[in-house]
């Protein structure tokens, strides 16, 4: 199986406040991590709609494939799991949640009560489990062996996709630019379909999709109109029908003017692939150091290097590195500064950069070639996370792109 990412959210006043040990949380990760699964976040958020709506909206941005909840889904007052789940999620999976609740009424017929969730946002699978350690045991168990495929489907390139995104579009629509997207949103809703305001997407035409408009009819129809679209070159509005109403989507084709190689695969180098294309860059991401890839980091659809000979930096190609430890970091650098590129940030402290400047500069580069070199990289927003520091970093990018440099809009007054 592939080593999809995950994600564990305890949901519990007690084990927020410091007075009962996540024995839930723990058990969910133990058996996810025996079935193959990567989980790379543990979180712990109070019986609150806002914190818990929080997390699974951060986590998804993140495109965690599977992001499981633990407590909150009873009828106690607090219980509020199940409603910030629906208050996040694009589209439901009814058929989960039974799958669930009939395992644990073979147990005891208390799981008649429980009111779990499941469904998806974007590419990410949200499933509720109960608050015991046995009720996350049963329930899991009883979805593991279909949810690996439900994840597929959501990535839209492993296997027949109900929304055809593995295959390429039909139509006479001329061979649309590389470094191009189409984004769908829609704008508004007639009838009742599956499919709620602000819903979206960003399509590459025959490539990689992200988001969702709320059902696989909907997705389909405006996966089948990008390439029109994009060859048009002109945003337009749509009706797409469904048996239970309409919804009105706005089209709009993107040329990404500007490419952005992202070197080392590392957690805020994802965060940046994520964001790059909604700021105008094709993102391509460059690791020599085959077993630092996770095999969504093609999934996604992103263009992965083993070195940035394999890449050309051309004057419209910014560069940022990532890992200051890397191996070779100094002659990587060396090849970009040889380049045109437009930007260079090195993530890193000055105490870590400063040795990497002295070898290129024992390789004869001088003062006026660092200058080039944006290190620490970003705009200074106090973030610690990694999707944080990649805010920042975007943040710095359109900053330089734009001959700014930054600040608060305010302090101008």
């Amino acid at each position: 199986m592939v080593a999809f990412l995950a994600a564990v959210i305890t949901v519990s006043d007690g084990v927020a406040q410091g007075s009962r040990d996540d024995r839930s949380g723990d058990l969910a990760e133990e058996v996810l991590r025996g079935a193959g699964f990567e989980v790379v976040e543990r979180s712990v958020v109070p019986d609150e709609r806002p914190s818990i709506e929080a997390r699974v909206r951060a986590l998804a941005e993140r495109d965690i494939a599977l992001i499981v909840t633990t407590g909150g889904t009873g009828f106690g007052p607090r219980d509020v799991t199940p409603e910030a789940t629906r208050a996040v999620i694009e589209r439901e999976a009814p058929g989960l949640a039974e799958l669930m609740r009939r395992a644990g009424l073979e147990k005891t017929p208390m799981a008649a009560l429980s009111r779990a969730v499941a469904g998806s946002r974007g590419a990410s699978l949200i499933l509720n489990l109960p608050g015991s350690p046995n009720g996350v045991r049963e329930s899991l168990e009883a979805v593991l062996e279909v949810v690996p495929h439900a994840l597929e489907l959501l990535s839209g390139v492993s296997g027949e996709h109900p929304t055809g995104h593995d295959e390429a579009p039909s139509g006479n629509a001329e061979e649309p630019p590389a470094e191009a997207v189409v984004r769908a949103v829609a704008v508004k809703i007639l009838g009742s379909p599956p499919c709620r305001l602000g819903n979206r997407m960003e399509i590459i035409p025959g490539g990689p999709v992200r988001g969702t408009l709320g059902c696989a009819e909907f997705d389909a129809a405006a996966t089948a109109v990008a390439p029109e679209v994009l060859a048009s070159g002109e945003a337009r509005t749509m009706t797409l029908a469904h048996e239970l109403g309409e919804a009105e989507v706005f089209f709009e084709p993107v040329l990404l003017s500007a490419r952005l190689i992202v070197v080392s695969a590392t957690d805020v180098a994802r965060e940046l692939q994520a964001i790059a294309p909604r700021i105008g860059y094709a993102p391509t991401l460059v690791e020599p150091r085959s077993e630092r890839l996770l095999d969504s980091d093609r999934r996604r659809g992103w263009s992965v290097a083993v070195g940035l000979d394999a890449v050309g930096i051309d004057e419209r190609t910014d560069v940022v590195f990532t890992d200051h430890d890397a191996p070779g970091i100094a002659g990587q650098i060396a090849v970009v500064l040889r380049s045109p590129a437009r930007y260079i940030g090195v993530m890193g402290s000055r105490r870590h950069v400063g040795p990497y400047l002295d070898e290129l500069r024992a390789m004869g580069f001088v003062d006026e070639d660092l200058a080039r070199i944006h290190s620490p990289v970003g705009l200074d927003l106090g973030g610690q996370r990694p999707e944080e520091i990649a805010v920042s970093i975007a943040a710095g990018l359109v900053a330089s792109r734009h001959g700014r440099e930054g600040g608060h809009l305010d302090a101008r007054r």
